[in-house]
């Protein structure tokens, strides 16, 4: 194994500044869901307002399973948040909070209805002037929970961004459990936007050492276990594996600010053309590292590089050329989606060529001055 891929604080600056989130407590198990009467217990919440999607409401036994283990009231259940966390549906449950002596909000499922949690408790507090702690139990692995940001889509169908320090989980429940219901495909998809994070949070300008550390050693946690969920659904060890590698892939953060260009594309394709965002990372990632390795500054392109040892352990290893091990980092991720069956292409959800130009001048800070501009429009092509 060459000495410049293994991973060393060395690779990053050895100063910075590194503040964590709201997020108190953290449970994490096959079975933790039992700790949540405890987890009320300790941030004071009698009455629970749970925010969750339809098909988690109607379809499973999930929120019966929540409701039972909350050992509290539950005021009531808002079950109408849709993908993208439509700025409508929030609206719609900040009026049914107001009807209700809720203390508190159970966010589950998905990222769209634990960004939507978080958006009403922000609005909330505007409306009101109370604050409201926040409890997230995912059944994805977007790790939406992780985060102090929210994302929801306005009226115009745009994808908009708020970020407030007081608005993020107080604690979270990890419980693979409680996922057993959600399609492999949607949960194999966001575990690639989880392994989004871990790549992007290797040359996010700023980011704190240990974020990177952890990212580090998430990538090699996801690639094990999305194969094992691939070959077997129900293996309830192996997505427990997985929704500890979400978590590590967005540690809390409390000044985690846009990643990089991966997500960013996948924000300007995911709600205009309803493209679920683990789909959108299947989509970007993998070519979003090619054109990376190739306009990264040295320093960036070796953190990118310090995830090779952790996703192969092929002779890809004795490379010396940081660039070329970020290139197989690169092929590590395609490999992997070939091996997930999450191969697909901007032509399956009707995405026109002559948007291409306008996607990707939005998605860059400095538009079309952006030297990648030709080769992140060149990338959009390649995967329509």
């Amino acid at each position: 194994m060459s000495s410049s891929i293994i991973p060393s604080v060395l690779q990053t600056s050895t100063s910075g500044t590194y503040e964590p989130t709201i997020l108190r407590r953290v449970e994490y198990g096959v079975g933790s869901l039992s700790k949540l009467a405890d987890v009320l217990r300790d941030f004071s919440i009698s009455k629970a307002f749970i925010i969750t999607g339809n098909s988690l409401a109607t379809k499973t036994d999930v929120i019966e399973q929540v409701k039972k283990a909350a050992g509290c009231s539950i005021t009531a259940v808002f079950s109408s948040i849709k993908q993208h966390a439509p700025i409508d549906d929030t609206k719609q449950a900040i009026e049914q909070l107001k009807q209700t002596e809720s203390d508190g909000i159970l966010a589950v499922g998905g990222g769209s209805p634990i960004d939507a949690a978080k958006l009403v408790i922000h609005f909330y507090k505007e409306q009101t002037g109370i604050l409201l702690k926040l409890i997230s139990i995912p059944t994805t692995l977007s790790a939406a929970e992780m985060t102090i940001g929210a994302g929801y889509t306005n009226e115009e169908g745009k994808k908009i961004a708020k970020k407030s320090s007081e608005t993020g989980s107080s604690a979270i429940i990890l419980d693979a459990n409680l996922s057993l219901s959600t399609p492999n495909r949607l949960w194999l998809s966001t575990g690639i936007r989880a392994l989004d994070h871990c790549v992007e949070q290797q040359y996010r300008p700023n980011a704190p050492l240990p974020v990177r550390a952890l990212a580090r050693e998430a990538a090699g946690t996801l690639f094990e276990s999305l194969r094992a969920c691939y070959k077997n659904a129900t293996d309830v060890e192996a997505r427990q594996r997985a929704l500890i590698g979400a978590w590590l892939s967005l540690w809390s953060d409390d000044r985690l600010g846009p990643l990089g260009p991966s997500h960013s594309i996948g924000y300007q394709l995911g709600s205009p053309y309803s493209i679920p965002h683990g789909i959108c990372s299947c989509l970007t990632l993998a070519r979003t590292v090619v054109v990376q390795a190739k306009h990264l500054p040295d320093q960036e392109v070796k953190q990118l590089a310090s995830l090779l040892p952790f996703i192969s352990s092929n002779s890809s290893l004795s490379i010396d050329d940081t660039r070329e091990q970020a290139i197989k980092v690169a092929e590590a991720i395609k490999e992997l989606l070939s091996d997930l069956d999450l191969t697909s292409t901007l032509r399956e959800y009707k995405v026109p060529q002559s948007d291409f130009a306008g996607i990707i001048e939005h998605a860059l800070p400095d538009g079309k001055a952006d030297k990648r501009y030709n080769n992140f429009v060149e990338l959009l092509h390649t995967i329509y």
